[in-house]
């Protein structure tokens, strides 16, 4: 096992979580290294040295084996975990139950085994877990098999049987939808949203095989309304249909808000849904109402949810925010946000999603470059570009590479901005057709309105017009406006001809 592994789960254990595996490790006897292991974890700075790790530890036992001690620190913790779920959550309770009935049936406790298996029956029915109900349903019949079915009569064993073999469809059905989400998601993560007609009509054969699927699926059960939603919902807003896909998502939330009790833990697919909502608010310019959710995400950081999932949901509520106050002229309200944001957010740490991070590094970024702070903005920037795992067709990782030439063209890097240029275009060469906004931004760095007189720079602007009104109507265009209003800075450099100190995105 590597070092590292023990490291992230160690960093990912809540305060009550870390609390209840020392209660565990105290029921247990015998000598306690990986204790010591635990503690030395706790104590490391993300920003310190790892082998700091094992180097404190061989000091402390130096003839012990520091990978047999964190493979068994591993074990311990994962078990304490599981106990956890098994207070706390009705999904490991009806797991619980069924491994109890195993336990009883092998050793012919046949009644009480039973007993276990109508437990996990009601938590499976109350989960709508299509799966466990037909385990349940399985080894029940099985019982009643090896017992001689007792007093049953034959209706009751096929009833039984028919049960059995409707979750089986319910199951496939779930699988079906779950593969048609999964493949969605898979090529917006490897070819980013669309940009072009082109890039939705290449999504048109999942669209089809949803539509079949809802026509002939039963669309009353939570699971099976919220793939469907999902995927309909992702669909729309990566294919630039924005309130339609507000509309779906709002559906989707209302349904998640209606059945409370059939959030997974922690509430993944909620939390997407509510960015979900967020960015199509972004998107539209629907300022007003983005608090609303973002309040509903902080809500969420109240509950005692694992640590990482708590990042994530931090890691959105600082992204919405900071567009928020940068957008409606709140500019002292976003520095005070970035001073008392955790680093563990924008640090390269185990619990971080790299796509939010770099969106969240760039709205920092942004934050100076609306105060006119350009050497802040062009430093911020500069650290997106070598995050490493970010797909270079995201829209973070475009728009803030985008705006990072704006930055150059500010600080007069003019011989390097032409490099950068360059490299820009050949980095999304393969993505297809440029879109219109950025080739305005070419044009107009081309053209250098801070060194052209009024009269060139407003004949710049007759040719550029009727595309910039086209930009703010096109769906795909907004998939990179909804970050930062190029139009708008166009249009202010071109009426200003020089440098501003702030740039206002609703103009």
């Amino acid at each position: 096992m590597k070092k590292d592994e023990v490291v992230r789960l160690v960093r990912t254990l809540s305060g009550s979580e870390k609390r209840y595996f020392k209660l565990y490790c105290n029921k247990q006897s015998g000598p306690k290294e990986y204790l010591d292991l635990f503690e030395i974890i706790c104590k490391q700075k993300l920003s310190d040295d790892p082998e700091k790790i094992e180097s404190n530890f061989n000091r402390i036992y130096p003839g012990k084996s520091f990978e047999n001690t964190a493979q068994y620190l591993f074990k311990v913790i994962t078990d304490s975990l599981v106990q956890i779920g098994i207070g706390n959550d009705k999904w490991f309770q009806q797991y619980h139950s069924l491994m109890r009935s195993r336990i009883l049936f092998e050793r012919s406790l046949s009644i009480e085994g039973y007993k276990e298996i109508k437990k996990a029956k009601q938590l499976a029915d109350e989960l709508q877990d299509r799966l466990v109900q037909f385990q349940c349903h399985r080894l029940g019949l099985n019982y009643l098999s090896e017992s001689g079915f007792g007093t049953m009569e034959e209706k009751d064993l096929v009833e039984l049987q028919t049960k059995a073999k409707n979750n089986l469809r319910q199951l496939h059905l779930l699988q079906e939808h779950s593969s048609l989400y999964e493949l969605l998601r898979f090529r917006f993560t490897r070819s980013g949203r669309s940009f072009s007609q082109a890039d939705t009509e290449r999504l048109n054969d999942l669209l089809i095989s949803e539509l079949s699927l809802i026509t002939r699926g039963n669309q009353v059960n939570f699971e099976s309304q919220k793939n469907h939603l999902l995927f309909q919902s992702f669909f729309l807003i990566h294919t630039g249909q924005f309130k339609s896909s507000l509309k779906s998502f709002s559906e989707l939330n209302k349904l998640f808000e209606d059945n409370k009790a059939l959030w997974s833990f922690p509430p993944y697919d909620y939390l997407s849904t509510l960015e979900g909502i967020l960015d199509n608010l972004r998107t539209i310019g629907y300022l007003d109402e983005m608090g609303i959710y973002i309040r509903k995400i902080e809500s969420l950081l109240d509950q005692k949810y694992p640590n990482y999932f708590q990042t994530l949901a931090s890691q959105t509520i600082h992204i919405y925010k900071l567009h928020l106050l940068l957008n409606t002229s709140r500019c002292n309200q976003a520095f005070q946000l970035i001073k008392a944001t955790p680093l563990a957010l924008i640090n390269n740490g185990s619990g971080v999603d790299f796509e939010k991070r770099t969106e969240l590094m760039f709205y920092i970024g942004l934050t100076h470059f609306y105060n006119g702070d350009f050497q802040k903005a062009h430093k911020q920037m500069g650290k997106i570009t070598v995050v490493g795992k970010v797909n270079e067709r995201s829209g973070a990782f475009k728009v803030a590479w985008l705006t990072h030439l704006l930055i150059h063209y500010e600080l007069d890097n003019i011989t390097f901005l032409e490099y950068e240029t360059r490299s820009y275009k050949r980095a999304f060469s393969s993505s297809g057709k440029a879109l219109k906004i950025e080739n305005l931004i070419f044009k107009l760095i081309k053209h250098d309105p801070k060194r052209k007189n009024k009269a060139s720079n407003l004949k710049l602007w007759n040719k550029m017009e009727k595309d910039i009104a086209e930009i703010s109507q096109s769906n795909f265009e907004k998939q990179l406006l909804k970050y930062f209003r190029f139009d708008s800075w166009i249009k202010s450099k071109i009426f200003l001809g020089q440098r501003s100190t702030a740039i206002n995105p609703r103009i």
